[in-house]
């Protein structure tokens, strides 16, 4: 009786240890804010994002691509390579590079092919880049309040690794009022999106399985503005802030120079991608331990 004892509390403790050996499942969030300055960033009411860059890893001095229209600076992001290899130039998207600079989702396919990848957009634009397969789901959606209800609705239904988020409304502000720290529209559209900022960051820390899973969040835009536009190399412009939030995270401002390229290498890097030479990508990881 005895023996059968301490086999049952040898098998017990046994089986607890395993289970606390597993470890959290890497899982990457990418929400882009298009059109959204930094400064512009720090001098709205954020309650959201300022969560995610007070207790993360930060840069309100990265930069994107001197080039600086949505279309070149969206791929760059996603790709973790420049223009002159990924080959977008503008928003139309004549001629991406895609075979070999091909969206991160595909690259980290190529190790993980059973990764589940969802990008949920407002401007549709930006799925050119993605190469469609069974295991991606696309959803275009005309509305930030659209985009959020579907990822919310994802978040909470799907088995998720890896998702983009594109909300649209701060850079319709900008182009309509104009991209300026004094505009109080252009601020105002800032906030409402922390608003769905928090709505999507509820959804994901409600998710089922959630305490086994071991989420980054990377928040970033693909270009400033000055005036009711952008698209020039001058800082106003070419200015964009990163936040890296999760456990994994350096906590702190990032002291180095952050480039947008370094989202999609980041994520990757989380995602337990090994980091091929022969990919011959641009970006560095930022903002992880």
């Amino acid at each position: 009786m005895k023996l059968q004892l301490k086999y049952y509390v040898f098998l017990t403790l046994t089986i607890a240890f395993s289970f606390s050996e597993i470890k959290a499942q890497n899982k990457v969030l990418i929400l882009g804010i298009d059109g959204c300055r930094p400064d512009a960033l720090l001098a709205a009411k954020t309650p959201h994002l300022d969560n995610l860059w007070k207790n993360g890893a930060y840069s309100f001095k990265a930069k994107t691509d001197d080039l600086s229209w949505s279309g070149v600076c969206w791929t760059g992001m996603l790709t973790g390579v420049w223009k002159d290899k990924h080959k977008v130039m503008g928003n139309q998207y004549l001629n991406p590079n895609i075979k070999e600079y091909p969206h991160f989702f595909n690259l980290a396919k190529q190790q993980q092919p059973d990764l589940r990848t969802y990008s949920i957009a407002n401007w549709s634009p930006v799925h050119k880049i993605l190469q469609y397969n069974d295991a991606t789901v696309v959803k275009h959606k005309p509305t930030d309040g659209l985009v959020t209800k579907s990822v919310v609705k994802t978040l909470k239904n799907e088995d998720v690794d890896v998702m983009f988020v594109h909300l649209d409304n701060v850079d319709h502000a900008g182009h309509k009022y104009g991209y300026a720290i004094d505009n109080s529209k252009y601020i105002k559209s800032i906030e409402k999106t922390d608003k769905k900022i928090g709505r999507i960051v509820k959804a994901l820390q409600k998710r089922k399985n959630y305490a086994n899973e071991n989420w980054l969040i990377l928040v970033s835009t693909d270009h400033g503005g000055s005036g009711t536009n952008h698209g020039k190399a001058i800082p106003e412009h070419t200015t964009i802030f990163y936040i890296a939030s999760g456990k994994d995270v350096e906590k702190g401002e990032i002291k180095k120079q952050v480039y947008v390229i370094d989202v999609a290498v980041t994520a990757l890097k989380h995602l337990n991608i090994d980091l091929k030479e022969a990919w011959n990508l641009d970006g560095n990881v930022s903002g992880l331990k």
